[in-house]
């Protein structure tokens, strides 16, 4: 009988994840440990990756494939307008430099 439930575990686990997508849930799953030296993939939010930063202005670059929209958080202000970068291509951002730098970038 022990041969039985090995095998009906894991067919009784795929039926649960099945019925789980059909429905638009998704189980939780625990995070694997990466190997030593590499990143893990949760570590990218999004496709805009801050380049260049100073007092009003910076540079943000689209990492990805496809075009984005992007902009980047102002420490002490209102963000900038969300602006489409093309895959590959990197936007200049700026605003009134008495109000900080960029502290990250983000898609919008």
């Amino acid at each position: 009988m022990p041969r039985t439930r090995n095998i009906l575990t894991p067919m009784a686990m795929a039926i649960a994840a099945g019925t789980l997508a059909a429905t638009g849930a998704a189980p939780a799953v625990a995070a694997a440990p990466t190997p030593s030296g590499t990143t893990p993939v949760t570590s990218f939010v999004g496709c805009a990756s801050l380049t260049s930063n100073a007092n009003g202005r910076a540079q943000v670059k689209n990492i990805c494939s496809r075009t984005i929209n992007a902009t980047v958080s102002v420490d002490n202000a209102w963000d900038p307008n969300c602006k489409s970068i093309g895959a590959g291509r990197s936007v200049t951002f700026t605003w009134d430099s008495t109000d900080g730098r960029a502290e990250y970038a983000y898609d919008c």
